[in-house]
């Protein structure tokens, strides 16, 4: 004699009897539980589709680098900001340093002028005098012609002026192989649906 198959319980109504097992699950439903199941499992395939869909919206649209290029041209202008407030306190700083030279240079000629007036006036005056005088012009001329105390000096070299951006690894590798799957993906469904 044939033994009668052993019934499984609905997992979600014990009272009935399963008449149905998911192949996913392995849950044993009755046909009622088992219907509300699968309306469950298409309710969340939906999702998922609408999840993608979205995702493949945002890609579309180039939201991915948006907020980078809007940090990069947010960088470069407060790098040139900072650049051209350096440049105009070198400016400031050069104008101060020209205008003390050239009351140094003025008082040391205005100082040899009134020498050379009074020596001249006494007619007191020797060769002596004569080459200081001259050595203190020529002195005085080169001085003009190229201030020797100004040089530009670009500071810390271990300390840029300007912050570099750099590449973050903002992306896992698990990350990166689902885009480009996802692109791919994408990419192979547009070239069927022209097919």
């Amino acid at each position: 004699m044939a033994s009668a198959r052993s019934k499984k319980p609905c997992v979600k109504c014990p009272k009935n009897a399963g008449i149905a097992t998911c192949g996913g699950c392995q849950a044993w439903f009755c046909t009622k539980h088992f219907i509300e199941h699968r309306q469950g499992l298409g309710e969340a395939m939906e999702r998922i589709g609408q999840q993608h869909d979205d995702l493949h919206k945002n890609l579309d649209a180039n939201n991915i680098g948006y907020s980078l290029l809007s940090q990069i041209n947010a960088w470069e202008q407060t790098s040139l900001n900072r650049i051209q407030e350096v440049a105009e306190k070198a400016r400031i700083d050069l104008a101060k340093y020209i205008e003390e030279a050239k009351t140094q240079l003025t008082q040391s000629l205005n100082k040899i002028k009134n020498e050379l007036t009074s020596s001249r006036a006494s007619d007191d005056f020797t060769e002596i005098e004569l080459k200081q005088w001259n050595a203190q012009l020529e002195k005085l001329g080169r001085m003009l012609e190229k201030p020797s105390s100004i040089d530009i000096v670009e500071g810390d070299q271990s300390q840029p002026l300007i912050r570099i951006i750099q590449r973050k690894g903002i992306f896992t590798n698990s990350m990166i192989k689902f885009l480009i799957v996802l692109i791919l993906t994408v990419q192979l469904r547009e070239m069927f649906t022209i097919i």
